[in-house]
């Protein structure tokens, strides 16, 4: 049943008279604080970052989160917060259609600005289709091309094969439910925290599992063998030092192209990867002209500044540190999003939990982010395991 009051009418429309749905969202948005719209740029690996897009348009302005309800829905005093159906007015979008939207662009906001340098290591970014495995295949290496004679039929090139590996994507996700009384009460503050915290947690999972594959040398699918192995040239047992960097250095120059013998030649940019216990270490190195009377080489190799030393919060080992290639020439962590979506989303739950919606007198948003990883290679990478 349509609620109708002479209060609420003079209000909505005073509010709403010639006003398109468009600026009422740029109304609740700006009450969340929200006064540009969200720019999606692409990098050419792939990846999708959010930046501060044009500013909303001037337009209506709620004063408070109850007032916006009362005039989506005409539901006056939120008397109806969680049912399944909500009375709505003057053919806007539903309550909790406009409502998730802000919160979304608050997500998505939050998610982009934390910093775990994930994107240094995740080279390329995919879509996938569905929870089924994906299949990655890399073509070995070609050899030299023959000289062609004049008049002479070109050669058809020779395919040696090709390394493949597999992974899938999986879903993460928890439930926000924004209360009656975080409406009644005008609680934006904690909202805009509470979104802001998720947007977080996302951030630090994704991250947490692109370092865990490092940090738990994890399997590398071509050939089943830890990512950092003998075999695979790119482990080594010294503690950080002028020595050992040049070692882990030469060793991923020495990285073969797949089905040759031909070098690689990598030597940067590289990323240096350590836990706060090895920062004060790492900074002298890329800063002191000598180390122990002799000229350093790895003056100024990580920045100037230092900018490509990264201290990561998620390593618990205090001795073990990683060296990085990340020049582009070779993948390092590969990520795939279902249906290219990067970024977690918020929506609302009610078709799978409309009793709990019920119960707890709120409206529910379900967060889910569905993503996988796997190690595209190990050429570029090296660990230092230090007993």
């Amino acid at each position: 049943m349509k609620i109708q009051t002479p209060e609420l009418d003079a209000r909505v429309k005073e509010r709403v008279q010639g006003a398109e749905a468009r600026g009422l969202q740029g109304a609740l948005n700006r009450l969340f604080g929200i006064a540009h719209q969200p720019k999606i740029v692409a990098d050419p690996r792939g990846f999708k970052r959010v930046t501060q897009g044009e500013p909303y348009p001037e337009g209506a302005v709620f004063e408070t989160l109850l007032e916006a309800y009362e005039t989506y829905t005409g539901d006056l005093g939120a008397l109806r917060v969680g049912a399944s159906r909500v009375t709505q007015i003057l053919n806007l979008p539903t309550w909790p259609s406009v409502f998730g939207s802000t919160l979304n662009q608050l997500l998505i906001r939050d998610y982009g600005e934390t910093d775990y340098r994930w994107r240094d290591v995740v080279t390329s970014a995919t879509r996938a289709d569905n929870f089924h495995l994906l299949e990655r295949f890399r073509t070995q290496a070609f050899g030299d091309l023959p000289e062609v004679d004049e008049d002479a039929p070109y050669l058809e090139a020779a395919v040696r094969g090709d390394e493949k590996y597999e992974y899938g994507v999986s879903t993460r996700g928890a439930n926000l439910t924004v209360t009656r009384g975080a409406i009644i009460d005008d609680r934006v503050a904690a909202i805009t925290n509470a979104v802001a915290k998720l947007g977080r947690a996302a951030w630090r999972t994704f991250a947490r599992a692109v370092w865990n594959l490092a940090v738990n040398n994890a399997t590398y699918g071509v050939d089943g063998k830890s990512w950092f192995h003998s075999d695979h040239g790119n482990v080594g047992a010294a503690a950080l030092s002028v020595a050992s960097l040049t070692a882990a250095a030469a060793a991923i120059f020495a990285q073969k192209e797949p089905g040759s013998d031909d070098r690689l030649g990598l030597s940067g940019p590289f990323l240096l990867v350590v836990p706060v216990e090895l920062e004060n270490t790492a900074r002298c190195l890329n800063a002191s002209d000598q180390v122990e009377s002799a000229p350093n080489p790895w003056r100024g190799r990580f920045g100037i500044n230092g900018e490509r030393i990264f201290v990561n919060p998620l390593l618990a080992d205090a001795d073990d540190w990683f060296l990085f290639d990340v020049s582009g020439r070779v993948q390092i962590i590969e990520a795939a999003f279902l249906f290219r979506r990067q970024n977690p989303e918020l929506f609302e739950a009610n078709d799978e939990r409309e009793g709990e919606m019920l119960r707890e007198d709120g409206i529910v948003f379900k967060m889910r982010h569905e993503w996988g990883l796997a190690v595209a290679d190990y050429r570029g990478v090296y660990k230092a395991e230090v007993a």
